[in-house]
C-alpha cells in the first residue's frame, strides 16, 4: 500500500496570523480590550489557558476550525462530534468571559475584541458572531465527557472535580463570544519550547524535506520510559507493514496538567534524548509539541490528536491502552473500541477513518509492552486476556512505581528507562525543586506561561 502525506483535516489548513504589522496595528484601532485569564480551580490553581487554544486555532493544529464556536456548533459537537459543516470534532471550543469583563468590554454581536496577553494586545475576534450564556456548567460538562447511563459502550463512572478535564468545562466562565480569531502579535517561544515548535505548515514542509511516507504519530504527556520507546518502535514496523515505516512524529501536549504529571520542559527534551543519545536514529524521529489543555478524554481526546497530527501531516496514529486518560472513568481499551467500532452513542457510527467528512490519519492500535525478567528483554504484553510472547510472566510497566523510583533520587535500572533521560529529569527537578506538576509549577507556568511578546 503506497502511503502519501494526508490532506489537513477538513481539506484547508488554517493560518490566521497577522505579521504584517500595519495590518495588525489596524486591526485592533479601537477595539474594546479584555486581558485573557486563567481558568482557575476552586482552590486557586490554573488549569487552562485560552491563549494555547488561540495559538493551536490560528496556526491550523485544530483545522479546519477557525474561530471560537457558536451555540449551535456547540451543540452539534456535543450530540455528533462534528462541526457545523460536518467535519468529525470532539470538543466544544469557547472563549468564556465573566459578567464582569464583558460589561467593561461592553460589546455586542458584530462588534470586535481585542484579548491582551501579558497586558499587550495578543489576539483579536474579528467580528463577534454571537454571544450566549451557558448557566449549567455543570450539565454541560457532563455532557463534553458523557455519562454511564448515556454513553455505555465506555463510561465506568460518572465525571467530578478529580477530573481534570471536567473541571476545566465546569469552571469556565458563563458568557461565550463566537466569532473567527486571529493572533496579531505572533509570541516567541522561550527555551526549551522554541525548537519544539513546528505549527502544521511547517511540520509538513520537515516532512516532505525529510521525503518520508509513513509517519507515526506518537502522543505523549510523559518522559518515555522503555515502554514507551518500544511502541514508539512497534508502532513503525505495524504501519509499515513489510518494512518499518519511516518515522517517529512525537507530540507532546504542552499546558496545565495535573499535579503528578512529568513538567513540560522535562517531557520535551526528555524524548528529544532518545534521537540525541543514539536510542532513534535522528533522522527517523523528531520531536514536537502542541498548545493545549489536556482534557484526558480518552476516546474523544484521540479524535483531537488525530485532527492535530493530521494537519501535521502524519499518516498514522498510535493508540495504546489508557489513551490520553486520567482515573477509571473510562473502559481502558475505549480509544480502541472507538477506532475500530464507532461509538454511537457519541453520535459515531462508525470509526473515525472510515466515515464521510472522517480522518485520512489511519490508527495503529496496540497493546502493552513489558519487561521479561526470563528473557530480559522488553516483550509485547498485549492485555489481561493476551498470552505474552515469553513463557514468564512479564512486569508491565508501572508509572506510579517509577515515579517511586524517581522520588527517592534514584537512577532507575536501564531495562526501565534510559539514563540520559533520567538525567533530564534531574535537570528541571534542579530548576523547579521538584520533579513533577504541583500547584507551585502551575502558577509560576501561567506567570511566565511558554512564551514572550
Amino acid at each position: 500500500m503506497k502511503f502519501e502525506t494526508p490532506p489537513p483535516h477538513g481539506g484547508r489548513l488554517v493560518y490566521n496570523v497577522v505579521e504584517d504589522r500595519d495590518k495588525a496595528a489596524k486591526m485592533v484601532e479601537g477595539l474594546p480590550c479584555v486581558d485573557i485569564k486563567p481558568t482557575l480551580d476552586p482552590a486557586g490553581t490554573p488549569i487552562r489557558n485560552v491563549y494555547r487554544e488561540i495559538m493551536s486555532i490560528a496556526y491550523g493544529f485544530f483545522s479546519p476550525l477557525d474561530r471560537f464556536m457558536t451555540r449551535n456548533e456547540v451543540e452539534r459537537v456535543l450530540e455528533e462530534r462534528r462541526l457545523l459543516d460536518g467535519w468529525i470534532f470532539p470538543y466544544p471550543i469557547v472563549l468564556d468571559l465573566s459578567d464582569e469583563d464583558l460589561k467593561a468590554a461592553g460589546v455586542k454581536e458584530g462588534d470586535g475584541l481585542c484579548l491582551r496577553l501579558k497586558g499587550r494586545p495578543f489576539a483579536v475576534v474579528e467580528r463577534i458572531e454571537e454571544i450566549y450564556r451557558v448557566e449549567d456548567r455543570k450539565t454541560f460538562a457532563d455532557r463534553v465527557f458523557g455519562t454511564p447511563e448515556r454513553n455505555k459502550e465506555v463510561v465506568r463512572k460518572r465525571f467530578d472535580e478529580k477530573h481534570p478535564g471536567w473541571l476545566i468545562y465546569r469552571q469556565l466562565k458563563p458568557n461565550f463570544v463566537a466569532g473567527r480569531v486571529y493572533v496579531v502579535n505572533p509570541p516567541k517561544f522561550r527555551q526549551p519550547y522554541d525548537r519544539f515548535w513546528y505549527p502544521p505548515q511547517k511540520s509538513r514542509e520537515y516532512i516532505r524535506q525529510k521525503g518520508w511516507t509513513i509517519v507515526v504519530a506518537h502522543q505523549t504527556r510523559n518522559v518515555p520510559h522503555r515502554g514507551h520507546e518500544a511502541l514508539m518502535k512497534h508502532a513503525l514496523f505495524v504501519a509499515g507493514a513489510t518494512r518499518p515505516g519511516d518515522a517517529v512524529l512525537v507530540n507532546a501536549i504542552i499546558g496545565a496538567k495535573r499535579p503528578g504529571d512529568y513538567l513540560d520542559e522535562a517531557i520535551l527534551e526528555a524524548h528529544e534524548a532518545l534521537n540525541k543519545f543514539g536510542y532513534f536514529h535522528p533522522d527517523r524521529h523528531v520531536v514536537t509539541m502542541t498548545l493545549w489543555d489536556m482534557r484526558y478524554g480518552n476516546p474523544l481526546e484521540s479524535l483531537l490528536h488525530a485532527v492535530i497530527r493530521q494537519n501535521l501531516g502524519c499518516t498514522h496514529h498510535m493508540f495504546g491502552r489508557d489513551h490520553a486518560a486520567v482515573g477509571d472513568y473510562y473502559d481502558p481499551y475505549a480509544t480502541q473500541i472507538l477506532w475500530t467500532k464507532g461509538l454511537p452513542s457519541y453520535g459515531l457510527n462508525e470509526p473515525p477513518h472510515e466515515t464521510d467528512k472522517g480522518f485520512k490519519i489511519l490508527p495503529v492500535n496496540l497493546g502493552e509492552f513489558a519487561y521479561s525478567p526470563k528473557a530480559d528483554e522488553i516483550t509485547y504484553y498485549g492485555s489481561d486476556l493476551d498470552k505474552p510472547l515469553v513463557g514468564d510472566k512479564p512486569e508491565k510497566f508501572s508509572g506510579s512505581f517509577i515515579r517511586g523510583i524517581i522520588m527517592e533520587g534514584l537512577r532507575p535500572p536501564p531495562i526501565i528507562m534510559r539514563p540520559e533521560v533520567f538525567d533530564v529529569i534531574v535537570k528541571w527537578w534542579k530548576v523547579y525543586g521538584y520533579p513533577f506538576v504541583t500547584d507551585r509549577y502551575l502558577k509560576l507556568k501561567e506567570e511566565q506561561l511558554e512564551v514572550e511578546l
